[in-house]
């Protein structure tokens, strides 16, 4: 401690605070500072002055205690290592910092749970129009040059041969959105639903599989013929009055894509809350 000035650290030792090894290390630094033995001395007596005066007060010595440019003085030679070395530690970015990461934790965990997809009904039973809304249209003119966004899909119609009729998309009075359209086929017509969300194993597990060219969905009736799987985070269902193998040929002109990851699931979620904020 030799070469520093003790600072606040001497009212510690003056009132017995500091740890025993600190303390002793402070009074052998008093042996060699004559300016901290100066002070300790003055503190020492201003301590014996307050107990011993009648009124509990000594103004003379609260004077020298309370002297501004006595206590800059003996500051002045301190350096700034030293007056953080007395002040301690400022914890205060740590704390900062640690407060930040937990609310980012916090936000990314809800943003999670929120972007979990729904599970959909393999048959998804609101393919009915009872009850729902139709809340956009489009012929079969705009369908060749559509792009699909959110999540929609549709085969490329140049390279399949298909030929869409029309499409629309309907929502459920859950607030669900399902994608329907037709299209032509060498055979038939066929009917196709999708709708954002997952198929959950405990629904598919009484189905009957089918697997073709590395796409695994699963029968959901034959009258008519219904065959459904996920692509991403969208369920595909196709329907027509054909054979299985039919639809299981239209499924492979569909572009694969795999389930939604973590991240996929947190931005997900973050345009949940977005839609919230904006009362989408």
């Amino acid at each position: 401690m030799t070469g520093r000035h003790l600072g606040e650290r001497i009212h510690d030792l003056l009132d017995n605070r500091l740890p025993r090894e600190a303390a002793a290390e402070a009074m052998r630094h008093l042996e060699a500072c004559d300016e901290c033995t100066r002070r300790w001395r003055e503190l020492r007596a201003a301590r014996e002055a307050l107990n011993s005066s009648e009124a509990g007060i000594d103004m003379t010595f609260a004077r020298r205690l309370l002297d501004r440019e006595h206590m800059a003085q003996v500051a002045s030679h301190e350096t700034r290592r030293d007056a953080r070395a007395a002040r301690g530690r400022d914890r205060r970015p740590v704390v900062l910092s640690l407060s930040v990461a937990l609310l980012l934790v916090a936000v990314l965990g809800a943003a999670y749970v929120a972007g979990e997809p729904d599970d959909i009904d393999p048959g998804i039973t609101a393919s009915s129009e009872t009850g729902m809304l139709s809340v956009a249209r489009m012929d079969s003119s705009t369908m060749r040059g559509w792009v699909p966004t959110d999540g929609w899909i549709h085969p490329d119609w140049q390279s399949s041969g298909f030929e869409p009729v029309e499409a629309s998309v309907r929502e459920t009075p859950q607030g669900a959105r399902i994608l329907a359209y037709t299209l032509l086929s060498d055979i038939e017509p066929v009917l196709v639903l999708e709708q954002q969300g997952r198929l959950a194993d405990e629904d598919v597990a009484s189905l009957q599989p089918t697997s073709t060219e590395g796409l695994d969905g699963y029968v959901v009736g034959t009258d008519p013929t219904r065959i459904v799987w996920q692509t991403g985070d969208v369920v595909v269902l196709l329907s027509c009055n054909c054979a299985e193998e039919t639809l299981e040929e239209v499924a492979t002109a569909f572009p694969e894509d795999d389930e939604p990851g973590f991240v996929d699931q947190i931005i997900a979620g973050l345009g949940v809350f977005g839609d919230a904020l904006t009362g989408r």
